[in-house]
C-alpha cells in the first residue's frame, strides 16, 4: 500500500483570521478517505514547535458557502500565534505506521510571515519565532 501525504497552502485573509479559515477545495480529495462518510472530523494537529492543537475540520455540505473549513479550535490557534492577514498557512498530512502496525494520518500546521531584511530583501519567518 502506498503511503499517502499532502501539503495545502494559502495566504490568510481577514475572514480567515476573524472567523474560520476557508481551506482550498483540493484538500477534500485528501480528507475523504478519513471521513468515513461524515461531514466533520476532529483533528489533532502539531505545530513546528511540537505543540498539539485540536481543530474541527468541517466540509459545509449544506451551506451557501462552499469549501471546507477549520472551525472549533481555529480561533484559539489564531490568537495564540498572533496570526495576521497575509501570513502563509500550510497544512500537511502524512501517513505513519503506529506502534500496533496500523497506518494512520499525522497532521502538521505551520504559518510563515513575509517581511524584509534591513537591505530590503524578502524574508519569510515562522510565526513561532516572532511571538514575544
Amino acid at each position: 500500500m502506498a503511503m499517502r501525504h499532502f501539503k495545502i497552502s494559502k495566504i490568510l485573509t481577514y475572514s480567515d483570521i476573524r472567523s474560520k479559515i476557508r481551506l482550498p477545495n483540493r484538500i477534500v480529495e485528501h480528507m475523504i478517505p478519513m471521513m468515513n462518510g461524515q461531514h466533520s472530523m476532529n483533528l489533532k494537529v502539531v505545530d513546528s514547535r511540537s505543540q498539539k492543537w485540536k481543530l474541527l475540520y468541517y466540509t459545509r455540505p449544506n451551506g451557501k458557502k462552499r469549501g471546507p473549513v477549520f472551525t472549533a479550535g481555529w480561533h484559539g490557534f489564531v490568537k495564540a500565534k498572533r496570526l495576521q492577514v497575509g501570513d502563509e498557512f500550510t497544512f500537511y498530512g502524512h501517513q505513519v505506521r503506529a506502534a500496533d502496525g496500523q497506518l494512520k494520518m499525522k497532521y502538521m500546521i505551520e504559518v510563515k510571515r513575509p517581511s524584509m531584511t534591513f537591505n530590503g530583501e524578502p524574508l519569510t519567518s515562522d510565526v513561532e519565532y516572532l511571538i514575544a
